[in-house]
């Protein structure tokens, strides 16, 4: 996926009646459409007794590094579907750390350097959000305690892989229970049908950023 997501204005109260969530933070969602690397944004993690709901930093650190996030000189906002497992950064958390990344859409760029042109690709669905494939750690670290994720990413594919080469995880929602159980092969999870992918440009005046994280 870009580097700007649409997280959107779902409240945790619409996110457990959509999901079934057993816990969520007190904190609200604060509505966001531009959210950025290493920003704050809710994500679905499984546990023994349900799903819950927590806060994560976009950007998964992985359980052994232990320094201040700022020494972490190395991208991990997105996690390549096709090396994941071989990854030391990912393969751990591909193993059991499964979760669900919702939001409502994401931006992507096309065109020349210097004049790309703002896309807004989104899912039809009546759900509050749909889902990114992702994984997440919880770590303690100096100056930052808690979850933190990253988001799957393949090759693109109809409609939209002439906007761009690669792609977020867009999963159905019939896939969310094997994604988390973890105990599914990649390719035999389901993702969203194409038809129901959407696409249209996006309004430059809004000042999308241009950041690509995509690799």
């Amino acid at each position: 996926m870009c580097g700007r997501a649409i997280t959107g204005d779902a409240t945790w109260l619409e996110y457990q009646e959509w999901m079934s969530i057993i816990q969520t933070p007190t904190t609200p969602i604060f509505a966001n459409y531009n959210a950025a690397p290493t920003s704050i944004n809710p994500i679905f993690i499984p546990t023994d007794e349900g799903l819950r709901g927590v806060f994560a930093r976009w950007g998964l650190i992985p359980h052994w590094f232990k320094k201040p996030i700022k020494e972490m000189k190395f991208s991990t906002f997105n996690a390549r579907s096709e090396d994941v497992q071989e990854k030391p950064t990912f393969r751990d958390a591909m193993k059991t750390q499964h979760c669900l990344v919702p939001v409502k859409g994401y931006y992507e760029w096309t065109g020349v350097k210097g004049a790309k042109t703002p896309y807004l690709i989104s899912v039809k669905t009546n759900a509050p959000a749909f889902c990114f494939a992702g994984l997440y750690s919880k770590v303690e670290l100096p100056g930052y305690t808690g979850y933190t994720y990253t988001v799957l990413t393949e090759a693109s594919r109809d409609p939209i892989k002439e906007l761009h080469h690669r792609m977020p995880i867009m999963l159905d929602e019939s896939a969310y229970n094997n994604w988390l159980a973890a105990d599914t092969l990649l390719d035999q999870i389901k993702r969203v049908d194409p038809l129901r992918i959407e696409y249209h440009q996006a309004d430059p005046l809004a000042r999308v950023s241009e950041t690509s994280i995509l690799h």
